[in-house]
């Protein structure tokens, strides 16, 4: 089933990039012959659309075979990189082939240069953005198919929710799109959230955008609980301590910092700070707040507070 989709997704790609290429050299031809910047016959024009479809259908199919022979035999970071590097390459020298199958030389493509650039340069600015963006991040990589991420821009702005104040007062909440890279290509990049949906991202709004990478080993989770106020919280805090640190996802339990957080005529509030394994703080919370909820239950039935 996936392989039927993928064939007939490539076939449609195909059909539009000939109906696009006969479009634009359709255009071209008559632009041309109109303005008189490129003297150029009908059967030049022909020459070149044989030479365009030909030489992208090409193209396309080494671009198969090297994106999957570089993913049987090499890491996915390094196949994305020589899979986009091929194609920045390859369909740059396809551009400068069918000047010349056109016969264009240097001199008259400067003298059309000017104008041909102005018009192009206002017609195709968003993808021209996107074009040199995608060169940048190429070769500059802040990341890479594979990293953890978090993406912040302006552009695609969230709408934080709404928490209890004295849960989450003194804490700040990111506007990002956390998820794993999957491709940098040189119009769009994609990447799957945590969430599971695909984001694609043009290169021009990822190249402004701050980053942050999750691509590490260990990281710190902080985890927030309520405590009744019966409780003695100078022995909840040191079991609760206890009993994070002998979780399994604490890479260091000397790094365990249980801190009363808040309080109330109600309740209190503790902070559990941890650093565990891994780059994904889901799991871990849920660990420790199992670990907490065990701890005070503990104290709850061993030591109460008087009441009034």
């Amino acid at each position: 089933m996936n392989a039927q989709a993928h064939t007939n997704r490539a076939l449609g790609a195909g059909i539009i990039v000939v109906v696009a290429l006969v479009v634009v050299g359709a255009g071209l031809y008559f632009a041309l012959q109109i303005l008189g910047i490129v003297p150029i016959a009908f059967a030049t024009v022909v020459h070149v659309l044989i030479a365009a479809v030909l030489g992208a259908t090409a193209l396309v199919l080494v671009g198969r075979l090297i994106e999957r022979a570089a993913g049987r035999t090499m890491d996915l970071r390094r196949a994305s990189l020589i899979l986009s590097l091929y194609r920045l390459f390859a369909y740059t020298a396809l551009a400068l082939n069918l000047l010349e199958v056109a016969g264009v030389n240097g001199l008259t493509l400067l003298a059309g240069g000017t104008f041909a650039g102005l018009v192009l340069g206002l017609a195709s600015q968003t993808v021209l953005s996107n074009l040199i963006a995608g060169i940048s991040l190429l070769f500059v990589r802040p990341l890479q198919p594979g990293d953890r991420v978090t993406i912040l821009t302006w552009q695609y702005g969230l709408v934080a929710p709404a928490y209890p104040p004295k849960f989450f007062s003194q804490d700040t909440l990111v506007p990002g799109y956390t998820g794993t890279v999957i491709t940098l290509g040189l119009i769009y990049s994609s990447l799957r959230l945590d969430e599971g949906p695909v984001f694609k991202v043009p290169n021009s709004i990822l190249i402004q955008s701050a980053i942050i990478s999750h691509d590490i080993p260990e990281r710190w989770v902080r985890t927030k609980y309520e405590l009744p106020t019966r409780v003695a919280p100078e022995l909840a805090l040191q079991h609760i301590t206890e009993a994070v640190r002998a979780t399994p996802c604490v890479s260091q339990p000397d790094s365990v910092r249980v801190l009363l957080n808040q309080a109330n005529q109600s309740s209190l509030v503790v902070s559990v700070d941890a650093l565990c394994r891994g780059n994904l703080e889901e799991a871990a919370r849920s660990e420790i707040l199992l670990a907490t909820i065990g701890a005070v239950r503990e104290v709850v039935g061993t030591t109460v507070l008087p009441a009034g």
